[in-house]
């Protein structure tokens, strides 16, 4: 405690300590002498973080016109087999089919049961294991959706602490145009010191494993001979 007291009555002996300090805390907190690193936050476009699926199909043969919903079986029964994609544009008017070469209707739906898809050798695919007929052709995507790098994951990657929920192909795909929809992607993360991150550009024709766009620098070198 004696030496507290000296201490305290050694700076009361110069008034000039609390005035320095005071004009050094309103200097801090007017003009701080330094730049936070700290970067302001990036807005993220709500469709990065929204685990709605894109898509709510239905998981059962149904057919709604107006305000009635039918069962695939009770037209279908009277109705010729739609062998080709002549019968969507007269029954399915709704339906756009644009799935690249696809365009028999038994490719995927069941020959004789219409509320079933079909396999390779003809076997039925229950109506809501959508992603077993998307196997017969899409088999390294479907391999990767099994392991989780492809489509939405909802839930929780440790299963401990609650269920993981896959969405099906056609949650997001539509079967019958199946090209998805572009989305506005998340910007990069910020990074320290303020600095806008940098974004590699490519020109000409889209290639994905393009990274840096190096025509200018093919350009420069052809003008001036370098590079051959």
């Amino acid at each position: 405690m004696s030496g507290s007291s000296s201490t305290l009555q050694w700076i009361q002996k110069l008034p000039w300590v609390p005035a320095v300090l005071v004009v050094s805390a309103v200097l801090l907190g007017v003009a701080p002498p330094y730049q936070s690193p700290v970067v302001a936050p990036t807005p993220v476009p709500a469709s990065a973080t929204d685990a709605t699926p894109v898509r709510r199909p239905r998981l059962r043969a149904r057919h709604t016109v107006g305000r009635f919903t039918y069962e695939c079986s009770e037209c279908h029964r009277t109705l010729p087999k739609p062998y080709t994609a002549g019968a969507i544009v007269t029954k399915h008017a709704e339906l756009q089919l644009a799935h690249g070469i696809n365009t028999r209707c038994l490719n995927c739906h069941h020959p004789v049961n219409l509320e079933a898809f079909v396999d390779d050798f003809g076997e039925e695919i229950p109506w809501d294991q959508p992603q077993k007929l998307c196997s017969k052709c899409h088999g390294p995507v479907y391999r990767d959706w099994q392991h989780g790098s492809h489509g939405r994951s909802n839930g929780y990657w440790d299963t401990g602490q609650g269920p993981l929920v896959r969405l099906k192909c056609i949650q997001c795909h539509d079967p019958h145009h199946p090209p998805f929809q572009p989305l506005a992607s998340a910007p990069p993360p910020g990074i320290l010191r303020g600095e806008t991150p940098h974004v590699a550009e490519h020109s000409g024709a889209h290639n994905p494993l393009r990274l840096h766009n190096n025509s200018q620098t093919h350009d420069d070198a052809a003008a001036t001979g370098e590079g051959h």
